[in-house]
């Protein structure tokens, strides 16, 4: 599989748990049951690991727990049995080594009453950054979604995509290491949604993150993902994991291939087979 640059500039020392590329794992998480009071099981023994780098995309019918795994792993969430960590350090995700993730939303979730700067801050204002380097950040995380003329608007002023992007940009304002981002685009048009995916690759590629995403688009899935995992539902499950082994940065030349296309057959089919599985339980 060829990633990028800033991923494989490290990947030969296996043992360094700070470079990108490591065979050390970002999130580990074992055996992860998960059951709500009325009885669900929302998740069975799920286990996955998500390596320094990777871009892995989360895929199943609904009810298989994609979001429910995307939360516990950005502890937003408990387990009822087994584990996650986060760079072998369980839950304290900050801790010595100062590293932090960022959680984006289905929807964008933006304060209506509040200009887009204002919105981006809001993580920086609950971590007391000090004005001049807030005021930087934003700066920053603006212009790398394509935003840094809209800071003054207000959301109701914004098309769903610029929405979209100004929620993503309060979560690059954090300067994440690690990126979790819970079906963001599912909501928009195929054209804005193919433009955002062509920038959150770009972003991916340009800072070295390692992301996890969850969709129920296996065209979406197989155009982002060095690697895709399949689930299934009653219970939620972990039933393959399919790596797509192509070259980035990716485009519209690999949205027309015969390779694209072949990809998406197989993951198609892994797909069929975990919405086949569910019914077998329900029968």
């Amino acid at each position: 599989m060829t990633i990028p640059e800033s991923v494989t500039a490290d990947s030969r020392a296996a043992d360094n748990d700070t470079g990108p590329g490591t065979a050390r794992p970002v999130i580990q998480a074992r055996n992860v049951n998960k059951v709500y009071a009325n009885g669900t099981i929302a998740l069975q023994g799920a286990t996955l690991d998500i390596r320094q780098g990777e871009f892995v995309s989360l895929l199943g019918p609904s009810g298989c727990g994609k979001s429910t795994l995307l939360r516990i792993m950005a502890g937003l969430g408990d387990v009822s049995g087994g584990s996650v960590q986060w760079w072998e350090q369980g839950y304290d995700v900050v801790g010595d080594k100062g590293r932090k993730l960022a959680f984006v939303f289905q929807n964008a979730t933006l304060m209506p009453w509040a200009r887009v700067r204002k919105n981006v801050r809001l993580p920086l204002d609950l971590e007391h950054v000090s004005e001049a380097d807030a005021e930087q950040r934003i700066d920053k995380a603006l212009d790398m979604v394509g935003l840094s003329n809209f800071g003054h608007s207000y959301p109701r002023e914004l098309s769903g995509g610029m929405q979209m992007r100004a929620s993503i940009a309060r979560a690059l304002v954090t300067e994440p290491d690690l990126m979790l981002m819970d079906e963001p685009f599912g909501a928009l048009d195929e054209m804005t949604r193919n433009k955002l995916n062509d920038d959150i690759l770009k972003l991916w590629q340009d800072n070295g993150w390692t992301i996890v995403f969850v969709t129920h688009s296996v065209y979406e899935a197989v155009y982002l993902s060095s690697r895709v995992v399949v689930m299934a539902a009653r219970p939620g499950r972990i039933v393959e994991e399919i790596t797509i082994d192509e070259p980035f940065p990716r485009g519209a030349d690999f949205r027309v291939s015969q390779s694209f296309a072949e990809y998406c057959r197989q993951v198609s089919e892994s797909l069929e087979k975990a919405s086949s599985m569910g019914e077998e339980v329900r029968a």
